[in-house]
């Protein structure tokens, strides 16, 4: 939060583009590997300007950033010398251990986190790139709508200073929750894998 708070004010200090260009840059290191939270960073940005134009630009920056970081993970998995191929071993496994094993799990996943690293997901999976793109590009739009909407809704029933707090408590609970619930997936199949793993090495030792 002490980040997302110091980032808001360097970027708010640089006027409304300045807050588009920083939310553009953190979103998109956010879609590579570092998970900083961006919800609640657009959701402060937001909160400046409740007019519908604004959220329109902050989903298609949104949009937009999540395209650009997931298309360079996407390149760096059609590059064997730079994703090793125990990796893609692993994600190949995990991704078929779900119940959804097509791009449709795209758009879920701008939703609940289940595929780490999904751009390289999407290249070791081939699936289809530009139909993979447009599901990110749609699911992130529609996610961070939802948050949106849900801000200029508590903006409404509480005076400024408790809505902006709701908006952000709401989102956070949100958030962690769908990241809980993606953590115990993939704990379900790391003990899965070990359990194979025991069986193999039993087996063989026979």
């Amino acid at each position: 939060m002490s980040f997302l708070g110091d980032a808001f004010a360097v970027f708010s200090s640089l006027g409304p583009w300045g807050m588009l260009l920083g939310l553009f840059v953190v979103v998109f290191f956010d879609s590579i590997v570092i998970p900083v939270g961006p919800e609640l960073l657009a959701i402060a940005i937001y909160s400046t300007n409740l007019d519908v134009g604004w959220a329109v630009l902050i989903v298609a920056t949104v949009a937009s950033a999540q395209v650009s970081g997931t298309s360079l993970l996407y390149l760096i998995g059609r590059r064997p010398k730079v994703l090793p191929k125990y990796m893609k071993n692993i994600m190949i496994k995990y991704q078929s251990s779900l119940v959804i094993k097509d791009e449709r799990i795209v758009f879920i996943n701008c939703f609940v986190p289940i595929l780490p690293f999904l751009g390289a997901f999407i290249a070791v999976s081939n699936w289809d790139y530009k139909k993979c793109m447009f599901l990110v590009a749609i699911g992130g739009a529609a996610k961070y709508s939802l948050f949106l909407t849900l801000s200029r809704t508590f903006h409404y029933l509480f005076v400024q200073g408790i809505a902006q707090k709701v908006s952000l408590l709401t989102v956070l609970a949100l958030l962690v929750i769908s990241s809980l619930y993606a953590l115990h997936k993939r704990r379900v199949f790391e003990r899965g894998k070990s359990s194979q793993q025991k069986e193999s090495a039993g087996k063989d030792a026979q």
